[in-house]
């Protein structure tokens, strides 16, 4: 399980999504899509798609929201022979080393990126799931969409185009609000997790007594601690349920204030997902 919600150093959006599950995705207008793209599924839960950086094509690339900003593997920028300096991204209270360096060009289906600055690093060292894959597709990228929609039955993508905001600058995560026994907490939509993440200490500000069931689990997310418990009372939309989720402390970070933990979209066990980044809202079923 890779370490969640890495985001770049710097200013940058917000965007407050709705969940409006159980609505139809809408159907894909064929003169606004220019292609249909099948992806494969990794881990049951990471959307990997073939791309292309500048002039080498057949790249695998992860798509996703948790990271605002877009990844190439080490290997990659070296056979593009790219000039880098060094940098670093902030990974809840640690600074992950990075260099970054401009692409002339990327492209994902209709989606294309020019002169587009890039963060550069060995990605299995990143994470076990990007060890055979080419680089990670970010909110810097994917938000030059108006919608994507995901089918994880035929295990199609297919892209919607044009600018999602009205912003100069592309957003840093997408927030969805949940509940949490009645306290209600903001999570990043991260299509690259496979679970829901609270930050313990943010709950324990809101509740007087957090209430589980089962035997709590310790266990290692990359470099974090974490605890795997079963949380009733958790209302993503409608009636409460039990949700297994993984607890760790909060990050000291200025980077990520405001938020809660992360939800990944594999915990909404959707057929289909719909991402409306115009209306700011994220409709399944």
């Amino acid at each position: 399980m890779r370490n969640p919600l890495v985001f770049a150093s710097g200013a940058a959006l917000v965007f407050g999504f709705f969940l409006v599950p159980g609505a139809d995705p809408q159907a894909v207008p064929p003169s606004r899509v220019a292609t249909k793209m099948p992806f494969e599924l990794v881990s049951n839960f990471l959307v990997v798609v073939k791309g292309q950086a500048w002039n080498v094509e057949g790249l695998r690339f992860i798509l996703d929201t948790g990271s605002s900003n877009t990844w190439v593997d080490q290997k990659v920028a070296d056979r593009l022979q790219l000039p880098r300096t060094p940098g670093k991204v902030m990974n809840f209270d640690r600074e992950i080393p990075v260099e970054w360096a401009e692409i002339p060009m990327l492209q994902v289906g209709p989606i294309r990126a020019e002169g587009l600055r890039v963060a550069v690093k060995k990605l299995g060292e990143y994470s076990e799931f990007a060890a055979g894959v080419d680089g990670i597709i970010g909110l810097d990228v994917l938000s030059k969409t108006k919608k994507i929609f995901i089918n994880y039955e035929r295990q199609e993508i297919s892209f919607e185009l044009g600018e999602a905001s009205n912003g100069s600058m592309p957003p840093r995560c997408f927030i969805v609000q949940l509940a949490v026994q009645g306290l209600p907490v903001r999570l990043a939509l991260d299509t690259g997790f496979q679970g829901i993440l609270l930050y313990r200490d943010h709950l324990r500000k809101g509740l007087r007594e957090l209430r589980t069931e089962g035997a709590e689990v310790n266990m290692t997310m990359g470099r974090l601690q974490a605890t795997r418990v079963k949380l009733p009372g958790v209302r993503i939309f409608g009636s409460e349920s039990v949700q297994t989720v993984f607890l760790i402390e909060g990050p000291s970070s200025k980077e990520m204030s405001g938020l809660d933990g992360c939800l990944g979209l594999a915990s909404l066990h959707a057929r289909l997902i719909e991402f409306d980044f115009a209306a700011k809202e994220l409709r399944w079923q």
